[in-house]
């Protein structure tokens, strides 16, 4: 029998006596399947609704309207893409998207070619005045939505810590004062049964730290059991977000954390699928560990390579087939910026190319 994703509840997690429990489960979730589901989650029912209905408003918009937010209007990876225009593990997506970041202002002293890419990244949304015309409630909706999945995946990655024998802080230290979190808006269309766009998102495994998704109830998502690879359906529960971790998470922790690898597959119902995922991720600035230092009980991470002998460390490298997984002693941290630059240009090779100074 395959396993089932479990549903917890945030309000399990925040309240004392009921804590313990909540950070058992998770860790059994998150070891075995990367996944779960999360109900008493404190974002407002009006405002999960209201986004969704805002998003299914825009793609409605005339094809010119939406274009008008294509995503290479700019360097900061926001907005618009066309149907079939991404390609995941080499398979297009049958698609169409919206991408969504922190509010924030360019950096004035960013250069193509000589500035590190991934301070490109920062800066505002794109917000045509024809769009808001027609749908006045679409910034608002959207930013206010972003703030509150913050909040939640805030307490997310507090359990996570927790679960992990680090302390409560752990990730809002790492992550720094200003992380960096993409809202990714997508419309998955019905098609015929016969047609060869069976796939609407070709199998990957998320590439950061946390995912927290919102779909409606119409159905496509499929995750692989990690133990005997067979695909099993992630249904939607009312009143529920989809966690998942990314591959961040699964090497800060040696794997001891899965990510989940997981595909959409095109419905057949004559509805389209719409989902909102939030991917929450460390600032652009964060320097990373290559691994986490030995956590309790637990023992998630095995070493901490400053002050381990050198025993300590060929045993905690875990090599197998004489390859090491992760950075040796001279790469003790890695850069989250260029991590994530690395995933939103390769996502998106025409932004890259266009505003960056060669070609992908």
């Amino acid at each position: 029998m395959l396993p089932k994703a479990a549903t917890l509840s945030l309000q399990d997690y925040l309240c004392p006596a009921t804590r313990p429990r909540f950070l058992n489960d998770m860790r059994t979730s998150l070891t075995e399947l990367g996944t779960f589901y999360i109900k008493d989650h404190g974002v407002s029912p009006a405002l999960i609704q209201n986004t969704m209905a805002i998003v299914r408003d825009y793609f409605s918009l005339p094809l010119n309207e939406k274009k008008k937010m294509l995503i290479g209007n700019t360097r900061h990876f926001r907005g618009y893409k066309l149907m079939g225009e991404e390609f995941t593990n080499n398979q297009a997506d049958h698609r169409e998207q919206l991408q969504f970041g922190p509010e924030d202002e360019p950096l004035a002293s960013f250069q193509p070619g000589t500035s590190a890419d991934h301070t490109g990244l920062q800066g505002p949304n794109q917000w045509p005045v024809s769009t808001l015309d027609a749908l006045p409630r679409f910034r608002p909706c959207i930013l206010e939505y972003m703030d509150q999945l913050e909040i939640l995946s805030t307490h997310l990655m507090e359990a996570v810590a927790l679960s992990l024998d680090l302390d409560a802080d752990y990730f809002r230290n790492l992550f720094g004062l200003n992380p960096y979190y993409r809202l990714k808006c997508a419309k998955y269309p019905s098609v015929a049964q016969g047609k060869s766009a069976t796939i609407g998102c070709g199998a990957h495994k998320d590439t950061g730290f946390l995912t927290v998704l919102l779909q409606d109830m119409v159905g496509g998502l499929q995750g692989q059991d990690p133990v005997s690879g067979e695909w099993m359906d992630t249904r939607p529960i009312p009143d529920t977000f989809i966690v998942t971790l990314g591959e961040s998470i699964e090497r800060l922790t040696d794997g001891a954390y899965q990510a989940t690898v997981h595909r959409v597959l095109n419905n057949t119902s004559g509805q389209d699928r719409y989902s909102i995922p939030f991917f929450f991720d460390p600032a652009l600035d964060a320097q990373i560990p290559s691994r986490l230092k030995e956590s309790g009980k637990n023992k998630v991470m095995m070493i901490d390579s400053e002050n381990a002998s050198l025993e300590d460390l060929v045993e905690g490298l875990n090599i197998h087939d004489g390859l090491a997984p992760y950075p040796k002693k001279d790469t003790q941290t890695w850069s989250n910026g260029e991590h994530i630059f690395e995933t939103v240009h390769r996502c998106h090779p025409e932004v890259y190319s266009r505003w960056y100074g060669r070609e992908a």
